[in-house]
């Protein structure tokens, strides 16, 4: 009896000590547009259909996801960049408002900046088939109307850019990197982002500090550290850090175990491991301003990270919500795929660019979702490029989708 006793209460204990798991919610590349700032006119309705970003239904996506999370059992929300249409004071005012209720229930809440959201030279409200310009917002005011997420709190500040660090838990921090070019900007913003050799350093001491200290590190950064498709440096360069070759060995090496990122509005996990074999994940997560709709789920243990994704399919005034974008972003995706064909340097005759387009525009719809397998569309889009250029291709060679699954998946660090 007595052995059975103490057996009982070492169980016990251990399962008290026993560290709960953090569970977080990650949303990306909101590019919310202040009610505020636009109307039904016709303005606001070019820029959808020409861009694919549906902000006039972003505020309902936004609201149902926030409520989703706010009758969640979540602990943190994760905010990777991107959360304004082009970085409108207004905007950024009325999202932070919309957080509210997350925080006053005890959820944290962070950001990070994207390459929409500080400086923007191009910030513009809608009225009828006109724009208008409106103010932006500077770094300093980026950290002031976000003090309350993230820094605020910050336990260490990045003094070259907006990053910073903040504790998670006992045994887990969060390293948000700011990689955001908003002090270059002049007339255009840039779409490619650059950690500083700065912040680098500043990194690299962070997670030497959490190594001692027997801390595990997860990061968020708005750009990807790897690459999530074939051939995204060659096509897509501009969705990767910068020196992401050697950036991507240093952070594993030195044991960042895996970040959230946005930027290229693809639902995507992919592993890199280092040439020493050591492992970091990129966690994207795809747009809530167009098809996917996604947002994710996460339960962050010592060692591993358990991913859930759900996608907003239909809103009360848009049952078609999910569909609708799926193929205006399918007929975007065809489009501005024939000048990147076009750069390779190959005379196509139309027929075969036009197929080649179709093919791309196929494959990258299933990207934005995630779990890419060969279905019948994409067997006839590939049948049609066979057909054009008279080559046959061997469905085998297609690498659709890098290791591991994208939605829902455990992962070990």
């Amino acid at each position: 009896m007595r052995y059975f006793l103490l057996s009982f209460l070492l169980f016990l204990s251990l399962y008290l000590g026993a560290a709960k798991p953090i569970r977080i919610g990650v949303i990306t590349d909101t590019h919310y547009l202040s009610e505020q700032l636009m109307d039904n006119g016709i303005a606001v309705n070019n820029y959808i259909s020409s861009t694919g970003k549906n902000v006039k239904d972003v505020p309902a996506v936004l609201d149902k996801v926030l409520n989703e999370y706010l009758n969640s059992d979540i602990d943190v929300l994760l905010i990777t960049g991107d959360i304004t249409k082009d970085g409108e004071k207004q905007s950024h005012l009325d999202f932070v408002k919309k957080l509210k209720p997350l925080q006053n229930k005890g959820i944290r809440v962070f950001v990070i900046p994207g390459n929409h959201d500080i400086n923007m030279p191009n910030s513009i409200g809608f009225k009828g088939d006109k724009t208008y310009k409106i103010d932006n917002i500077t770094p300093e005011l980026f950290t002031s109307i976000y003090s309350q997420c993230g820094y605020k709190d910050a336990i260490r500040r990045d003094p070259s850019s907006l990053s910073y660090v903040a504790r998670l838990d006992d045994n887990n921090w969060l390293l948000a990197m700011d990689a955001a070019r908003y002090e270059e900007y002049t007339t255009q913003p840039l779409s490619s982002g650059k950690i500083s050799a700065d912040t680098e350093k500043w990194i690299i001491e962070v997670l030497n500090e959490a190594k001692e200290k027997n801390i595990q590190v997860i990061g968020m950064m708005h750009w990807g550290l790897t690459e999530h498709i074939a051939y995204q440096s060659e096509f897509f360069g501009n969705y990767l850090v910068q020196d992401w070759q050697r950036l991507a060995p240093l952070f594993a090496d030195n044991e960042l175990k895996a970040v959230f990122t946005g930027h290229f509005h693809t639902n995507d996990i992919t592993l890199y491991q280092s040439p020493k074999g050591n492992k970091v994940y990129d966690i994207e997560t795809g747009t809530l301003s167009s098809y996917p709709y996604s947002y994710r789920f996460v339960e962050l243990e010592k060692g591993k990270m358990k991913v859930e994704t759900r996608n907003v399919t239909s809103i009360p005034n848009n049952p078609n919500l999910a569909q609708d974008s799926k193929q205006t972003l399918l007929k975007i995706a065809e489009r501005q795929a024939i000048p990147r064909l076009g750069r390779l340097g190959i005379d196509m005759p139309k027929e075969t660019s036009e197929a080649m387009a179709n093919l791309l525009g196929q494959i990258f719809i299933m990207h934005a979702f995630g779990d890419e397998i060969m279905n019948d569309d994409l067997k006839s889009a590939i049948g049609r490029v066979t057909k054009a250029m008279d080559v046959p291709m061997n469905l085998n060679d297609f690498e659709l989708d890098f290791y591991p699954v994208d939605n829902n998946v455990t992962i070990e660090f």
